[in-house]
C-alpha cells in the first residue's frame, strides 16, 4: 500500500519518517483469524449446449499474420481457409514453429495428428512465446478420440485465459472422426467467435462447454454417519474393516492426513503412506525444538550462523516438514490404526512398481488407493520458466502414471482408487497454469485407466481446505485471510475427509471426475 502510494504520488510523508518495524509479525493461530472451514459442495461437470455468437467478420483475418502448427489434412484445410481470408499464414510443428516474433496468433493442431504423444508440458515454451507478446489469438484444437494427446490443456488454456483478457485463448474438442474440411471450418468458426469460453466442445453439429452441476449423493449419504459422525457406516459399505489396506501416496502431509485419520478413526485398517519427506533420523536439537512455526525456526537457524536465506528457509521447511509426517503417524496410531512409512520418489516407476508390488505381496490385498503427490511453483505464465512447468507437471502426472501401472501388475483390484485432483484444473487460477494442466491431465489419466482396467477411479477436484495446526496444506494462515478477503471459503479439514468416505460409499462407480469446494470459486 505505501509503494502504491508513493508511485501515485499520494503520499505526503517523507521517506525518512516513515516506520519500519524490525519484529517479524506475530502470525495469528489457525482457527483464530484464519478464515473458518465450511462443509464443501458436490458438484459434477456437464457438458450443455452453448450457443454460437455471431463472431467476427472472416474481414477480420485480413492482414493478420497466424502461426498454424500440425501437420494433416485438417491443419492444410485451415491454412487454405485462413489465407483464403486475406491472413498471412506461417506453417510448422511444437517442435519446429520458426520464428513467432510478430504474429499475431498461434492456431496449434498438433493434437489432431493422431500421435500417441503428450503436448504437454512439452508445448508450454511456445504457447508462453506467444502468449507473453499479447496476441489477438492463442486457439489449439484436440481430438477427443486421441488419447493422451490433449491431456492438461484445458487447465492450462482456463488460466491462460485469466492472465490474457485482451487476448482470445480457446481450446477446442472436436470429433476427429469428422472430415477434415469440417474441422477446419468448426476451427476457424471458433478463431473468430466472440464470446468468453475457453473450452469448447464441437461434434454432431453441436456446440457445448462444460458446466459444474450442485449434485447431491442422495438419501444413502444423508442417513449415513452425517456432517458429524465418524465415518463407521460409510467404511463398512465401502468395505473396509481393520484387515484391509491403504495406501496414500503423498498422504503423510497435509489434506490428505486429514483422510488418513478418518480412515483411522472409521476403519482402524492398515495403512501405507508414501511420500518424498525424509523422516528426522534421530533427536532434534534442543535449540530448535521450540521454534513451533516457520518465523521462529527460521530465527532459530540464522542464530545458529547460517548466513544464506535460501538454506535457512529450506532447512526450515525440511524441518517442519519432517515434525508433519511424525506428527502423522503418531496421530494415526493413537486413533487405532496401523501404519507405516515409505520414503519414494512416485516419478520414478520402477522404484514405485517394486513398492507396491511388495507391500501386496506382505498382505495379500490392496483394497483401496489414494494417490495426492503433487508440488506447486506457482508464477504467471509470463514469469514460468518451461523446465517449473515441466517439474509440477510432471511430479503429478508422471507419478500417477507410475502408481496405476503398479496396480495393472497386481493379481487382484482395490476397490477404489482416488487421485487428488485441484479446483484449478476445472476454473483455471491466475499463477497455476502448470497446476492447473496437471490436474486436468490427472482426470484424464485416470478416466481412460478406468475405462481400460474396469476398476473404479475418481478423480476428486478439491477447493483449498482450511489450513489446521501442524497440517496447513497448501493453505498458510496468511493465504487463508486472503482467501476471506476475496470471499472464497475453505473447506473444513474433517468435513472434507468425511465427504470423500460418503463419496465412495454411496457415490455411483462410474463417476469418474467430481468437484468438492466451497463457496467463491
Amino acid at each position: 500500500g505505501w509503494l502504491t502510494a508513493r508511485v501515485n504520488g499520494v503520499l505526503t510523508t517523507p521517506v525518512a519518517a516513515v516506520s519500519v518495524p524490525t519484529q517479524h509479525r506475530t502470525v495469528a493461530p489457525v482457527g483464530g483469524a484464519a478464515r473458518p472451514g465450511v462443509a464443501p459442495t458436490r458438484m459434477l461437470p456437464a457438458l450443455v449446449p452453448v450457443a454460437a455468437p455471431p463472431g467476427q467478420p472472416a474481414a477480420a483475418l485480413a492482414g493478420a499474420t497466424l502461426l498454424v502448427t500440425g501437420l494433416g489434412p485438417v491443419a492444410e484445410s485451415v491454412v487454405e481457409q485462413l489465407r483464403s481470408y486475406g491472413a498471412t499464414v506461417r506453417t510448422g510443428t511444437v517442435a519446429e514453429p520458426g520464428t513467432v516474433d510478430g504474429v499475431d496468433g498461434l492456431v496449434l493442431l498438433d493434437g489432431l495428428a493422431g500421435g500417441p504423444a503428450p503436448l504437454l508440458p512439452g508445448a508450454f515454451g511456445l504457447i508462453k512465446q506467444v502468449l507473453v507478446e499479447r496476441p489477438r489469438y492463442v486457439l489449439a484444437a484436440a481430438d477427443t478420440n486421441a488419447g493422451a494427446g490433449a491431456d492438461g490443456l484445458r487447465g492450462l488454456f482456463r488460466t491462460a485465459a485469466r492472465e490474457y483478457l485482451s487476448t482470445a485463448v480457446r481450446l477446442v474438442a472436436v470429433d476427429g472422426a469428422e472430415p477434415a474440411d469440417r474441422l477446419a471450418r468448426q476451427i476457424v468458426d471458433e478463431l473468430l467467435a466472440t464470446d468468453e469460453v475457453p473450452v469448447v466442445h464441437r461434434g454432431g453439429g453441436a456446440r457445448s462447454a462444460y458446466e459444474l452441476v450442485p449434485a447431491s449423493l442422495g438419501p444413502l449419504a444423508t442417513g449415513g454417519a452425517g456432517p458429524a459422525g465418524d465415518g463407521a457406516a460409510e467404511a463398512r459399505a465401502i468395505g473396509l474393516d481393520r484387515d484391509a489396506v491403504v495406501l496414500l501416496v503423498g498422504g503423510a502431509r497435509g489434506i490428505t492426513s486429514w483422510f488418513a485419520r478418518a480412515l483411522a478413526s472409521a476403519a482402524g485398517c492398515r495403512i501405507e503412506l508414501i511420500g518424498r519427506t525424509p523422516m528426522p533420523d534421530g533427536p532434534e536439537d534442543p535449540a530448535l525444538e521450540a521454534a513451533t512455526d516457520a518465523v521462529s525456526l527460521r530465527a532459530a537457524l540464522a542464530r545458529q550462523g547460517i548466513a544464506s536465506p535460501a538454506e535457512i528457509a529450506g532447512r526450515a521447511q525440511a524441518i517442519l516438514a519432517g515434525r508433519e509426517v511424525e506428527a502423522t503417524l503418531r496421530e494415526l496410531r493413537e486413533a487405532g490404526a496401523q501404519v507405516r512409512y515409505h520414503r519414494l520418489d512416485v516419478r520414478d516407476a520402477q522404484a514405485t512398481r517394486r513398492l507396491i508390488t511388495a507391500i501386496h505381496g506382505e498382505y495379500g490385498r490392496i483394497d483401496g488407493l489414494v494417490y495426492a503427490a503433487g508440488v506447486i511453483e506457482d508464477k504467471l505464465i509470463a514469469d514460468k520458466e518451461p523446465d517449473s512447468f515441466a517439474r509440477v507437471f510432471d511430479t503429478k502426472v508422471a507419478g500417477a502414471r507410475a502408481v496405476l501401472g503398479a496396480l495393472d501388475s497386481l493379481s487382484g483390484v482395490p476397490k477404489f482408487v482416488v487421485l487428488f485432483g485441484s479446483v484449478a484444473a476445472t476454473h483455471g487460477n491466475r499463477g497455476q497454469a502448470d497446476y492447473a494442466a496437471a490436474n486436468d491431465a490427472l482426470e484424464a489419466i485416470g478416466a481412460r485407466w478406468a475405462a481400460g482396467s474396469g476398476n473404479r477411479c475418481l478423480t476428486v477436484h478439491w477447493g483449498p481446505w482450511a489450513p489446521a495446526e501442524g497440517h496447513s496444506g497448501m493453505v498458510t494462515a496468511e493465504l487463508s485471510r486472503e482467501y476471506g478477503r476475496r470471499g472464497i471459503a475453505l473447506i473444513d479439514p474433517e468435513e472434507g475427509a468425511l465427504s470423500l468416505l460418503s463419496e465412495l460409499a454411496w457415490g455411483d462407480p462410474a463417476v469418474t471426475s467430481v468437484v468438492y469446494t466451497a463457496s467463491g470459486w
